[in-house]
């Protein structure tokens, strides 16, 4: 989280000195002359959160000079700010885990949002600025996270055999040195469980491509995610119903005209 709000006022900092910022919101049309102004546009984004990451999608129409509206698709993997990495030290080649696991939880999102143009870039190569927000629903997969452990059995007295088995975390019987590491990442995908719910977003966008055609584009905001049926990532944590996240995002992309 330190290094997203770090990202943000860095991002910030370059906008506020940038001269075109002084043209803050007056929406007065570019003076450059023979501009083509398109009015489609795609772009596909890498998005790193405070919890998570994932990719997007955005394909939209521009509405006015100043406004354009976007179809929004994205798929992220959360993670809880309680889950630690262990190894098990008294097992050679023993697999990362996360020790009290539940559920690998992923976000995938599909809604509307829209661009506000805060200002425009005063040459070719600067900064502009544009606020962004929309909402839509989120479909919530809770893959069950599984884990290898160790189970030893006395053959004869002070002999013992061992077996592996692939389970569940369970908070009665699994302690931290019975656990080998994490399963297979494929292993529970046929009892993956799915909670609806909706989300709200806000954002500013810094666009900083040298070419109208070519999008490129870095994000900071903030989603929130509802959950109305809940889910739980971590054992001992109540189901959560409400996930707020920050974010920050690149993007590339391009812009044409279709008539």
């Amino acid at each position: 989280m330190k290094r997203l709000l770090k990202y943000f006022f860095l991002l910030l900092l370059v906008a506020q000195i940038s001269p075109a910022f002084s043209q803050f919101d007056t929406e007065v049309p570019d003076s450059i002359a023979n501009q083509i102004l398109y009015n489609r546009i795609h772009t596909i984004s890498i998005v790193v959160t405070n919890l998570g990451y994932g990719i997007k999608y955005k394909t939209g129409k521009r509405l006015s000079i100043f406004k354009t509206r976007l179809w929004e698709f994205e798929g992220t993997y959360m993670y809880s700010y309680k889950q630690i990495r262990l190894l098990n030290p008294y097992y050679p080649y023993a697999k990362r885990y996360v020790y009290g696991k539940l559920n690998d939880l992923f976000f995938l999102r599909a809604g509307i949002s829209w661009k506000k143009q805060l200002n425009q870039k005063p040459y070719s190569g600067g900064v502009e600025v544009r606020l962004t927000y929309g909402a839509g629903i989120t479909l919530g997969l809770a893959k069950p996270y599984y884990l290898y452990v160790i189970y030893y059995h006395e053959v004869s007295p002070g002999k013992y055999t061992y077996e592996t088995r692939t389970e569940k975390f369970n908070p009665g019987n699994n302690t931290w040195d019975d656990i080998y590491g994490r399963a297979p990442f494929t292993k529970g995908f046929g009892e993956m469980t799915f909670h609806p719910g909706f989300y709200g977003k806000i954002g500013l966008n810094f666009e900083f491509g040298k070419l109208q055609t070519k999008v490129k584009a870095l994000e900071v905001g903030a989603t929130l995610d509802v959950i109305p049926g809940s889910v739980t990532i971590m054992s001992g944590q109540k189901n959560t119903l409400v996930y707020p996240t920050l974010y920050l995002s690149f993007s590339m992309g391009k812009r044409f005209n279709k008539y």
